[in-house]
């Protein structure tokens, strides 16, 4: 079994544990109920166990989902710690020079701006946006290959371009639009290690916004922008990448967990300290700066705690190896569902 799979089951029964935890406690009553609040007390040491039991889980979580975008191509690989040391202080030296960062993410310099032009004015019609569309073949295949998707639960399928527009409405061509506008910026361009990742981020990226888009009205939050921000997370995951690859000596052959879990953090703050300077919108420019004051876990912001739950929620689902006949090797889940 491969180390993503030891480290996804390790998580998930860890979760299982605390939900079944949770499940004993609400369903007792009375002198139960107050026996259990005795024995694991809410404060000092229960409390420190519980976040320290969850701090592990999500550390698992990571390394298993670090290890399956790579593919696990170096498997038995000694680690290098000192070129994993030195790795780090690379990304630390980009995430403090804004012309290092910006060289990371070269298409951003021309994706961004279109994209403020095409989604920041709420008030577009639909008119505008089709024009916009129409003008563009890769709009065009993806207005029609969303207005098919499973989100819109059509019975006919449709193959023109206005009657999927008529499908759509303004909010779908939006989505649309900015799929087809940040794709560009998770390309490889070249870098051995985001070459190996990039195809999974951005299968990641697309399920991650569509759980935003799912459980924003819940939340209280605009769906478009909670959209926007599951699908521009990843930018954090490519520049730490991009920057791993760039750095002197290049990527190491293999990463060991205490890596990987140090690197999490600056990845974080490589996504807030991008999306900060780009100015998108007030709520992600909120989120940046929420995120490089206290760090991504300990956001509580409402849409902090949505893309965080979308972040983990899709990691899960991702890993998850299909089911598989007897004697054949599973292989993690791959498909991205909704829009």
């Amino acid at each position: 079994m491969t180390n993503w799979m030891n480290r996804l089951l390790r998580w998930a029964s860890g979760e299982r544990a605390n939900t079944a935890a949770r499940a004993s406690a609400d369903g007792a009553d009375g002198d139960t109920a107050t026996a259990a609040a005795d024995a694991v007390p809410v404060h000092g040491a229960g409390l420190a166990a519980a976040q320290a039991g969850e701090s592990a889980q999500t550390a698992d979580l990571e390394v298993a989902f670090f290890e399956w975008l790579l593919g696990e191509a170096s498997a038995g690989v000694p680690v290098d710690a000192v070129a994993e040391q030195r790795v780090l202080a690379f990304v630390d030296e980009v995430l403090h020079s804004d012309e290092m960062r910006e060289n990371l993410l070269p298409r951003a310099r021309s994706v961004i701006p279109e994209l403020l032009h095409s989604l920041r004015d709420e008030n577009q019609s639909t008119r505008a946006l089709s024009a916009r569309v129409a003008h563009d073949p890769n709009l065009v295949v993806e207005v029609i290959h969303l207005a098919n998707s499973v989100w819109y639960r059509a019975d006919k399928k449709v193959v023109d371009l206005m009657q999927a527009i008529s499908r759509l409405g303004t909010e779908g061509l939006r989505r649309a639009i900015a799929r087809v506008l940040l794709k560009p910026i998770f390309d490889a361009q070249g870098d051995p290690l985001l070459g190996r990742a990039t195809q999974r981020l951005w299968q990641h990226s697309e399920l991650k916004a569509s759980l935003c888009l799912q459980q924003a009205a819940s939340a209280g939050l605009d769906p478009f922008g909670s959209y926007l921000a599951g699908l521009m997370h990843n930018v954090g995951w490519t520049a730490a990448f991009r920057a791993i690859d760039r750095s002197p000596g290049g990527a190491p052959t293999r990463f060991s967990p205490d890596f990987i879990n140090a690197l999490a953090p600056r990845r974080d703050r490589l996504f807030a300290t991008l999306v900060r300077t780009w100015e998108l919108s007030d709520s992600l420019t909120d989120l940046a700066d929420e995120v490089l004051r206290v760090g991504f876990a300990n956001a509580k912001s409402p849409l902090a705690q949505l893309l965080l739950y979308a972040d983990r929620t899709s990691s899960q689902q991702l890993l998850q190896p299909r089911a598989m006949p007897a004697g054949q090797a599973r292989e993690p889940r791959t498909d991205s569902t909704g829009v």
